[in-house]
């Protein structure tokens, strides 16, 4: 390999893996010569350390946010480093997800113990390298979440001075506003994402454990073999991006990092997974989550309908007959009530305190209301008794008006019953919560101001958002 136009040391020999891996090493490292950095230089730039800097120019996959800092750390003319990139990016997708290996020749009947036993190490290497880097996504993403909660918390108690302030600059309201809804946006995707990854690590995990019991009865047979076990998995370090003080350090670039880490993660698990046995309990537990939905919007499917049906049962009743014999809808449109406020969940949050209590033990977790799914429930209600008005109004149009009118009310039930099912009206929420915080600050020292972290001191500022959250 040759030197690096005189300045700094000779490239060390590849390492790839693969062609692909390898022809991305060789763009980044003709870009840094060619320009004249030194390693040191380009350490100072792009907040990598040098050992790390070296193993990803040296063959190994790096993450996307390394070669995109590279780049823009070398290449500073403008038009030349979106060409650069563009490159980088089309290399960097080849060489992290490359063509897949043709299939391996099963070995010969005859003697081939041995190269079984070579097989099955094989594929206990490949699935403990799996879980490595499943370890290191889950703790990567763990840390991530971590960090955009610190993220949102800063920028939440930032806008709340800044909207205190008597000579608030509108801009950088609306700035920060825009910071905080994409930090939330991005924590969301990030508990997922270790959500994902804590599913297929252990997918990984249980397939090297059955792998190394296969490996160990294999090997009773030949003890004298001298084929070399595949390591355990090792802890995983953090990426240097998702260092608290250098991600916390710049709002904007940490959204950038968020964001190019989770789209990077969506790719890795994707491309780990079709490498991993589909397991029996996540199987389950994707089944038992698909009944739970159709339950979910079943319940308030028939909660509408019950709530519209009785509404007219008794207009219908009361009108007809007369009001000594209205009431009988009530108990209808009660029970459709009950079923819009996803009673299910309600009893699987507060059934195990109440269950605590009546026993006289120490309850699980600390009693708790979530405003956010209050505020939800509310207005499923209120999207419910929209649609038993526009039906009621049906009805009457029956009886008493021109049936042009049921153009409208038909329509109009149905679509307050769609929004009883689907809407969560999170703007409303949202609203909700803001009018409900500045009721807190009139209470300071009430559980409802200690919700918001409102202080005993009125002239004390809330430092951040309510502790619930959706």
């Amino acid at each position: 390999m040759a030197g690096r136009k005189g300045r700094g040391r000779a490239w060390a020999p590849l390492r790839a893996q693969t062609e692909q891996a390898a022809q991305l090493a060789q763009f980044l490292r003709g870009l840094i010569d060619l320009h004249g950095v030194t390693l040191r230089q380009l350490q100072d730039s792009v907040m990598y350390g040098k050992s790390t800097i070296s193993d990803n120019l040296s063959g190994k996959v790096p993450p996307k946010a390394f070669v995109d800092a590279v780049v823009r750390a070398v290449v500073t003319e403008p038009r030349k480093q979106a060409l650069d990139l563009e490159k980088a990016f089309r290399l960097w997708e080849a060489a992290n997800k490359p063509p897949a290996a043709p299939p391996a020749k099963a070995p010969a009947a005859p003697g081939g113990a041995l190269a079984v036993i070579e097989k099955t190490n094989d594929r206990l290497a490949v699935m403990t390298d799996r879980a490595l880097e499943l370890e290191q996504e889950r703790v990567s993403a763990h840390q991530l979440t971590l960090l955009l909660l610190r993220l949102v918390a800063g920028l939440q108690s930032q806008l709340d001075e800044l909207s205190a302030a008597p000579a608030a600059v509108q801009e950088q309201i609306d700035t920060l506003s825009e910071q905080l809804r994409v930090a939330k946006q991005e924590l969301k995707l990030a508990r997922q994402a270790r959500q994902e990854a804590e599913v297929l690590a252990s997918r990984a995990q249980s397939k090297a454990t059955v792998l190394q019991e296969e490996l160990a009865q294999l090997r009773t047979s030949m003890p004298t073999t001298s084929i070399d076990v595949a390591p355990n998995v090792q802890s995983a370090q953090l990426p240097p991006e998702l260092q608290e003080e250098y991600f916390l350090a710049d709002v904007d670039r940490a959204l950038r990092t968020a964001e190019d880490f989770l789209k990077d993660g969506v790719q890795r698990r994707e491309r780990i997974a079709d490498d991993l046995p589909e397991g029996q309990d996540s199987e389950q537990a994707r089944q038992l989550q698909v009944w739970q939905t159709i339950a979910l919007f079943t319940g308030r499917a028939l909660g509408g309908l019950l709530i519209m049906g009785g509404a007219m049962l008794d207009y219908a009743i009361t009108t007809r007959i007369g009001r000594t014999w209205s009431g009988f809808g009530t108990g209808l449109s009660l029970a459709g009530v009950l079923l819009l406020v996803d009673p299910w969940d309600l009893y699987f949050q507060y059934w195990p305190l109440l269950r605590a209590k009546l026993h006289r033990e120490e309850a699980p977790y600390a009693w708790s209301v979530n405003l956010n799914s209050v505020f939800s429930r509310l207005f499923r209600v209120a999207w419910g008794v929209g649609s038993a008005v526009a039906a009621v109004l049906s009805v009457a149009t029956v009886f008493w008006w021109s049936a042009w009118l049921l153009l409208l009310t038909v329509p109009a039930a149905g679509f307050f019953w769609i929004g009883t099912v689907l809407s969560d009206s999170t703007p409303l929420v949202d609203v909700m919560l803001v009018l409900t915080k500045q009721v807190a600050r009139l209470f300071p020292g009430t559980p409802l101001a200690e919700a918001f972290q409102i202080g005993a001191v009125p002239t004390s500022r809330p430092s951040s958002a309510p502790a619930t959250e959706r």
